[in-house]
């Protein structure tokens, strides 16, 4: 396999030199640079060009999204791996869509750190099995919601969002000229529909639904 040079930017130093030295024995990669602080980032890649950035997605002082998308710009034939120690869906997203190929979690063994630095070397994306994992589930409760939001009729929709406004039952049915009868049995409809249990959930719901 072709030499790897690899950058590490972690804000722990002892993160950056325990990877570096997870690595070590690794002889076709090489540790270029380990570094603790985003401003020294851009100078040192422009000294020591690297083929692979290990990122530290909790760098302080900086949104690291928008570094991605500099470094990116700047050096566009590094890759980047974002490192993090949670598995949050919107971080994920967000980090790739912003540039990078891979996203770790620091729990990783030497195994997956290994296969994540060589993927994302042969033009691959590479993404922590637990992490997978979570954007599955998140992908298929996104689509439950999806399905909840198709099942509401127009007025049905109108009314959660006039409860989500605070309405009382008798101000939607004077606001919509219909009986108090009739909201209270579309307000009936909608909790079974979506499968909450009172108004605080029709609120939740609500919100989800960007309607406030």
């Amino acid at each position: 396999m072709m030499k790897i040079r690899l950058g590490i930017a972690d804000a722990h130093p002892v993160i950056g030199k325990g990877i570096a030295a997870m690595l070590s024995p690794h002889s076709h990669i090489e540790t270029v640079f380990t570094l603790t602080d985003w401003r020294d980032l851009t100078p040192e890649m422009s000294r020591s060009s690297v083929d692979v950035l290990l990122l530290d997605l909790h760098m302080p002082e900086q949104n690291v999204s928008g570094l991605c998308k500099l470094l990116r710009r700047d050096f566009p034939d590094c890759r980047i791996v974002g490192m993090s120690v949670t598995q949050e869906a919107v971080q994920v997203k967000q980090v790739m869509r912003a540039g990078a190929a891979g996203y770790l979690l620091k729990s990783m063994d030497e195994d997956g750190l290994l296969q994540a630095v060589e993927s994302v070397f042969e033009g691959k994306q590479y993404i922590d099995a637990k992490v997978k994992t979570m954007l599955l589930e998140d992908l298929f409760q996104h689509k439950k919601r999806l399905r909840k939001k198709d099942v509401l009729t127009r007025r049905e929709t109108e009314i959660l969002e006039l409860i989500a406004r605070e309405y009382s039952s008798r101000e939607i049915a004077d606001k919509l000229f219909v009986s108090l009868r009739t909201v209270d049995t579309h307000r009936f409809n909608i909790i079974q529909k979506l499968q909450v249990k009172n108004a605080a959930g029709l609120i939740k719901e609500a919100y989800k639904r960007g309607l406030v």
